[in-house]
């Protein structure tokens, strides 16, 4: 299936609204938004008030600035460990595991979010609506219907 979800993000102490959209199934971003640049097949591309960053493949290494704007400045905690970028990540990770300090993408902070927002999209292609979503509470406040696929009763024998 071939799918384009809107994600609308509130305001945070931290950062503006933020409107994501998700492009998949080989439905790819129009010419209008990409500009000249030809949408891969994976890729993420940022548009901002003064220009679009743009990264042809998933996890950001190469990436390209387009329009009226500068190389960012951005401070970031380098992984612990030597080796290439795929060894370091499982390092962190089995320190972690150990009692370390957690990982760049923890579970908490990041990975448990964006897991979380990517099955909100699947629960709208699923369900064919617009789900409005209480984060904090984990429901979809529009939506009571999808209560038992959100939160699934399971037979007995099953639980932790």
């Amino acid at each position: 299936a071939r799918s384009k979800i809107k994600y609308e993000f509130a305001a945070t102490s931290t950062r503006p609204a933020l409107t994501l959209y998700w492009y998949d199934g080989g439905n790819l971003p129009s010419k209008e938004v990409m500009g000249d640049k030809n949408a891969g097949g994976s890729g993420c591309l940022i548009v901002g008030e003064k220009g679009k960053l743009y990264s042809p493949d998933d996890y950001g290494k190469k990436y390209e600035l387009i329009g009226d704007i500068t190389e960012p400045t951005v401070e970031f905690r380098q992984p612990a460990g030597e080796g290439s970028s795929d060894s370091v990540h499982f390092k962190e990770f089995a320190n972690a595991i150990r009692g370390g300090e957690p990982t760049m993408s923890n579970f908490p902070d990041y990975a448990g979010p964006l897991t979380e927002t990517v099955l909100l999209g699947n629960l709208a292609v699923w369900s064919g609506k617009k789900v409005e979503w209480d984060a904090k509470n984990m429901k979809a406040t529009n939506a009571p219907e999808l209560e038992p696929i959100i939160k699934p009763e399971y037979r007995g024998g099953y639980t932790l």
